[in-house]
Parts: structure tokens; C-alpha cells; sequence
């Protein structure tokens, strides 16, 4: 009977400490009126959002291998497009033992540039620019990127922006990933 007895003291005990702790926590701030957005668990508002145009898709030193590139391969059956996500390039097919997990590993990831059969846009070669700054994450990523383009059948080729390759060089390059031109 005495347990019983200091079972329901502790308990109202507790009861009354919550109370009289609850007022003194912060509270979270009422949303602003307007538009949200639901962006990984934190609202924005969408009434006054900050983008803006960026002036090019490629710095200097891309473009002028991009335009190598389609100098190489002019009036071809092949055509080049920059900036394309790599799930776009390769899929995780049903059924893959944790295809979530390979699927989340390709999902953010991008190919600077990639060549493609004109008539179809059926990948062929993906493309990553590097540059003697490169953290060692982003080489990791760029090993993981080739090696998932390859595990699908397609060609990758590395083009340092440091050191542009000529012409010859990146036909010799193509010609490695399977590519005739």
C-alpha cells in the first residue's frame, strides 16, 4: 500500500513539473502568409523567391571544349549536351538488392557533358571536366560517376581543363570509349 501510495505522488509529482515546464519552451514562429514550399522538412516562402538567371551554362574553359568537341564531330550522327544527371543516363533496374541505395547515389549526381546518337539521344559517353583543384570528394564522385557509366555500358572520358587536349587527342579519346567518327 505505501508503494502505491508514492506511485501516485510521483506521478502527479512529474504531472506538475511538466506544467510548469511547458510555458518556459520556445515556441516555434507562426508561418508568414503566402505560397510554400515543402523543402526537406523546412517551409519557404515562395512569394519572393531569390533566383536568378545564371549568365552561362559553361565557364570559358568548358565551352571551348564543348566547342572541340562538336568541331570534332561535325555533321554527324552524334550530338553533345552539357549538364545531364546521371539517372537520366543510367537506371537501377527492379529488383537490385538495395535499389534504393543505388538509386539515391545516382539521383544528385550530374555529367558535364555527354555524347550522344543524334537520331535517338541514346547515350554513348559521358564526359567530366577536372581541374588540378579538384577536392579529393570530388574526385571520389567523379570514380563514382565513371564507374556507374561503365557498369551500364557506356563510355567515360575525363578531360582535364587544366590541359585541354587538342583535336587529335580527344578523336584518339572518342576513338577508346568505342566511338568512330
Amino acid at each position: 500500500m505505501p508503494q502505491l501510495i508514492v506511485a501516485i505522488l510521483l506521478v502527479v509529482l512529474i504531472k506538475l513539473l511538466i506544467d510548469y515546464i511547458k510555458p518556459a519552451l520556445p515556441r516555434k514562429q507562426p508561418a508568414p502568409p503566402g505560397d510554400f514550399i515543402d523543402i526537406s522538412e523546412k517551409w519557404i516562402s515562395a512569394d519572393d523567391m531569390p533566383y536568378q538567371k545564371k549568365d552561362r551554362l559553361l565557364n570559358e574553359q568548358e565551352l571551348a571544349c564543348f566547342q572541340m568537341l562538336q568541331n570534332v564531330i561535325p555533321d554527324s550522327r552524334f550530338t553533345v549536351h552539357p549538364y545531364i544527371r546521371l539517372a537520366d543516363l543510367v537506371k537501377v533496374p527492379p529488383g537490385t538488392v538495395n535499389r534504393q541505395e543505388y538509386q539515391f547515389r545516382i539521383d544528385e549526381r550530374s555529367v558535364d557533358l555527354v555524347l550522344l546518337e543524334a537520331s535517338l539521344l541514346q547515350p554513348l559517353v559521358g564526359i567530366n571536366f577536372a581541374y588540378s583543384s579538384d577536392s579529393q570528394r570530388q574526385q571520389i564522385s567523379d570514380q563514382f560517376t565513371a564507374k556507374a557509366l561503365r557498369a551500364a555500358g557506356l563510355g567515360f572520358m575525363t578531360v582535364n581543363l587544366d590541359n585541354p587536349p587538342g583535336q587529335e587527342q580527344l578523336l584518339r579519346d572518342l576513338r577508346g570509349c568505342g566511338i568512330i567518327i
